[in-house]
């Protein structure tokens, strides 16, 4: 059962037992379990936490790998509403322009069926919030004065599907990826020039491990491919120069 409650200080909302100083008009969602429940508005909060306590792992280059990153419902509740994108096919989707891979923008989820918006608006906003932490977490970042977040969910063609190797458009200053379905794929290969012969590391593929890293010019190089039949989806969030932004989300 979902509990919609009205309120004002969604960021400091402490599991309904107490309520901080920070007031923005929003509504909170109590997401009852049999065991436990969940304050959407923590989601942000959680993820945020977790990628400032991912050990940063510097081979070949900084990065982070954690796992079980979102709250376990509602990763599992995006999970199941997304499996309905691992056969479809790209040029059947609404979003389909004529490109090799679709982005499906949080205003676009209610043409997928997908109800997620709630989520992942709280947690773009506790990125945006905490974006100076969030990159000096990385011994080197790039830094703009106006940035933003775009988030969306990533659908990837099957087999033999390839992602050029990049080292990170240069507008993006953080970069993060989360692993959304089917169980098995490729995750996200990392190189340490723009070859494919230099291939160093996987980070590997599984539901509800998230990567990131900051993006630095001729050194992050790195590339992702479908090693399925299926679709390969991902949830995909960058702090980006706003300035140009075709899409972004928040603020």
């Amino acid at each position: 059962m979902r509990v919609k409650l009205p309120y004002l200080v969604c960021d400091c909302y402490d599991y309904g037992k107490k309520l901080l100083s920070t007031y923005r008009t929003h509504f909170l969602f109590v997401v009852h379990t049999k065991n436990y429940e969940i304050n959407i508005c923590m989601l942000g909060t959680n993820f945020v936490d977790k990628c400032l306590q991912s050990e940063i792992l510097t081979d070949p280059w900084a990065h982070t790998v954690t796992e079980n990153h979102i709250d376990q419902y509602e990763f599992a509740n995006l999970r199941r509403q997304c499996e309905k994108l691992l056969d479809i096919k790209m040029s059947d989707m609404p979003t389909f322009k004529g490109q090799t891979e679709n982005q499906i923008q949080p205003k676009q989820f209610n043409e997928f069926g997908i109800d997620w918006y709630d989520q992942i608006f709280e947690i773009s906003h506790s990125i945006y919030d905490n974006r100076k932490k969030l990159n000096d977490h990385f011994p080197a970042h790039r830094w703009y004065d106006d940035l933003c977040i775009t988030a969306y969910i990533g659908v990837q063609p099957p087999k033999p599907y390839k992602h050029e190797i990049h080292d990170e458009t240069a507008s993006k200053i953080w970069s993060s990826v989360t692993y959304i379905t089917p169980d098995a794929n490729c995750g996200t290969m990392m190189y340490t020039e723009n070859n494919a012969q230099t291939l160093a590391k996987e980070a590997p593929w599984k539901p509800n491990s998230t990567m990131i890293f900051c993006g630095i010019h001729n050194e992050t190089w790195h590339s992702y491919e479908s090693t399925e039949n299926s679709n390969r989806v991902t949830l995909n969030f960058f702090i980006k120069q706003k300035s140009g932004a075709k899409q972004p989300f928040y603020p």
